[in-house]
């Protein structure tokens, strides 16, 4: 513990008076920090230098592996003539064809994730992040229910009893 008058004396200015850039060379290089630990700096928006966690990579996982769900729905859905892909962002990008269609989904998905890792403390994060998530489970179960529906799936031919 120091004494009052080394307190005093101390060259360097306080480095909490600033707030955590939200990037910074820590960020890439030799950052330690991963959470926030003070109580009342939860309630701020706070960045931290590192990014990576179990629970942070795991979501940014499931996101991915939705899209690319989403993705293969959407196309099978449009090639059997059932639906149409109503975004107008991602039909431009599917008149061009289905890698630049899958490319410009991946980068409109990612964009965001990018976004999640930097503000991962926040509790708006969190809770969109919940929204964001039924949302898209939402869109993967009626493209399930419209394959179900106007596909056939399983013919008596495929069956050797």
């Amino acid at each position: 513990m120091q004494s009052s008058e080394e307190t005093v004396r101390r060259v360097l200015s306080d480095r909490r008076k600033s707030p955590t850039p939200l990037m910074s060379r820590y960020s890439f290089l030799s950052g330690r920090r991963k959470t926030i630990r003070r109580e009342r700096d939860k309630e701020k928006h706070i960045f931290v230098d590192l990014y990576y966690s179990n629970r942070l990579l795991i979501t940014i996982l499931v996101f991915l592996t939705l899209n690319l769900i989403d993705s293969y729905f959407t196309l099978t859905l449009i090639e059997e003539n059932i639906a149409a892909e109503i975004n107008p962002i991602m039909n431009f990008f599917l008149g061009y064809g289905i890698t630049p269609f899958i490319v410009a989904k991946f980068f409109i998905t990612s964009v965001p994730l990018i976004i999640l890792c930097l503000c991962k403390n926040c509790s708006l994060t969190k809770i969109l992040l919940v929204f964001a998530f039924l949302f898209y489970l939402l869109i993967i179960f009626h493209e399930l229910n419209l394959m179900y529906q106007f596909l056939p799936v399983f013919e008596k031919s495929h069956y050797v009893f």
